[in-house]
């Protein structure tokens, strides 16, 4: 068994050499920081929902939702502010991996697809941060499904309208079944500095990250779907956001049990990206 361990260290040590070039470390800073106010945002979002779930008063609630309950605390304001900052990092990230492909996705239509998902996602954590920002200074923000449901509504009036919200429900599907092969195949753990990392912490990231990106993918699928069900029967009240999936979970057999997983599961997915906020591998 040691045996086996140290050459698995001293194989990912000889790995690491592969990767001593990384982005410029401002960039790969941002990127740490922004793994982190994402992990902050899921265990916040899962905590509540866990609270939902066994009756302590907690509430099903999106990303912005999260934030309200962050500002309410002490010194809310100024954590907020830190989340800000790492939420637009996260995004800037986003980008950079759509554009610079440092992933090495590559130019097929799976590189694409895989691409053009960075994209939505930067979108979406961009918003989270200017939602952030405007909770800061005491702005109303729509923490709701209703938000989502205005935005369909609005895209379903623009010429390839229901086209365009078929994409994306596909693209939100399509990142939902990516967890669930990362969660099934360990491909995450593929990211993570292995010779960085001690062996309880290894064994750490790796049951909390396949649990996590399960509960993450299933999230995500059910997004996607009602995302689809807008765009065929052109109907924006069919449009969820995180809460309501969530809420959806409730409703099915099971209901809480089922939602007290998936709720557990997206904070253990908050925790795993604490771990990539400090040993995920950033390619140049």
């Amino acid at each position: 068994m040691e045996k086996d361990l140290s050459q698995h260290k001293a194989h990912a040590e000889r790995k690491a050499e592969e990767y001593k070039e990384e982005a410029a470390p401002w960039i790969v800073g941002m990127a740490r920081f922004g793994h982190f106010s994402k992990g902050a945002v899921y265990i916040v979002i899962g905590i509540l929902a866990v609270m939902a779930a066994f009756g302590l008063q907690g509430k099903l609630t999106t990303s912005s939702g999260a934030l309200y309950t962050i500002a309410k605390q002490p010194f809310g304001s100024a954590m907020l502010a830190v989340l800000a900052a790492g939420l637009a990092g996260y995004a800037f990230w986003q980008v950079i991996m759509a554009v610079f492909d440092p992933e090495h996705k590559g130019k097929d239509a799976k590189g694409w697809f895989a691409r053009m998902s960075y994209l939505i996602i930067a979108a979406i954590y961009f918003s989270l941060c200017f939602n952030a920002i405007k909770i800061i200074f005491r702005a109303s923000v729509n923490t709701s499904s209703e938000k989502y449901q205005s935005l369909s509504a609005k895209a379903l009036a623009q010429p390839f309208g229901q086209t365009i919200i078929a994409v994306i429900g596909a693209v939100f599907i399509g990142i939902g079944v990516f967890n669930f092969y990362k969660a099934y195949t360990e491909k995450f753990k593929n990211r993570l500095k292995r010779h960085e990392m001690n062996q309880k912490e290894w064994k750490s990231a790796r049951y909390i990250g396949k649990f996590g990106l399960f509960a993450h993918g299933v999230v995500f699928a059910i997004v996607g779907i009602f995302l689809i069900r807008t765009a065929i029967q052109a109907d924006p009240d069919e449009t969820k956001g995180l809460d309501g999936a969530l809420a959806e979970l409730v409703k099915q057999p099971f209901g809480p049990v089922l939602l007290s997983v998936v709720a557990l599961g997206l904070v253990a997915y908050g925790a795993y990206l604490l771990f990539e906020a400090k040993y995920r591998r950033l390619d140049p």
